[in-house]
């Protein structure tokens, strides 16, 4: 399990004059403090108080960029600071491009542009094995009594949650299996699924998600394709909208 609460994170500030380094150390904030060695924006150990996070980091971070002048701005290297809610699980970035522009970007686990790589049993970081929500569809040839196997497997969760919904079916040749926010061990099910299917039949994806707030980063998708078993993670930053913004009207000409 990933440390995933709360903000981290750090800003390379770049060459600084003198006269700026001191403002930045008059600055009182109480999430991020100025590092000289070398010119950085760092979280601080923060004891919680009253005030919404958030609205403190965004604000402190305002409050050290404003004291930076123009030309000492543009050569910031750059750098990002994400903020976790424990209570809605909601994942912010705040990011410095370099040259001092700063966008906001709330995360939203996309894997549509996720890089896939091959699965062979090799460690990997996923969501804390009691929260582990399991959702997909997936379909193979195998043994009739693959289907009781199964059952049995997924009902033995150490999970602490609902079971949610399954559905598995079995004809003379198929073993069809649905998945929907079912509380069970995600490698114990798919190296499951790949012993019982015989061999190229496997076909499908799972995703691994999380029943609670904060895991965003240890999401997984596995899928099954032509003998092999992939996984990818998802990406959960985007910087620019999803859809192309609608150009404005032509601008009338002066008369």
């Amino acid at each position: 399990m990933r440390s995933h609460l709360g903000c981290t994170g750090s800003l390379d500030l770049g060459l600084l004059g003198e006269g700026t380094q001191k403002k930045l150390e008059q600055i009182a904030a109480s999430w991020l403090e100025y590092s000289p060695e070398p010119p950085s924006l760092v979280v601080r150990h923060v004891q919680p108080d009253d005030l919404p996070p958030l609205r403190e980091v965004a604000g402190e971070l305002l409050d050290f960029l404003h004291a930076v002048s123009d030309s000492e701005r543009a050569q910031i290297p750059g750098g990002a600071l994400y903020y976790q809610d424990g209570m809605t699980g909601q994942y912010v970035r705040l990011k410095v491009w370099t040259g001092g522009f700063l966008t906001v970007a709330w995360a939203r686990p996309d894997y549509a542009r996720s890089q896939w790589e091959a699965f062979h049993n090799q460690p990997i970081t996923l969501v804390f094995e009691p929260f582990q929500r399991l959702n997909g569809a997936v379909s193979f040839e195998g043994n009739p009594n693959a289907s009781d196997d199964l059952r049995r497997i997924i009902e033995k969760t150490a999970g602490e949650y609902s079971q949610g919904d399954y559905a598995i079916s079995c004809s003379i040749r198929r073993v069809d299996v649905t998945l929907n926010d079912v509380n069970a061990d995600a490698l114990t099910v798919i190296n499951a699924l790949r012993y019982m299917a015989k061999e190229g039949t496997l076909s499908g994806e799972i995703d691994v998600s999380s029943f609670r707030a904060g895991d965003l980063e240890d999401y997984c998708r596995f899928a099954f394709r032509a003998g092999e078993t992939l996984m990818a993670r998802p990406m959960l930053w985007s910087d620019t909208p999803d859809t192309p913004t609608v150009p404005a009207e032509p601008v009338a000409k002066a008369a």
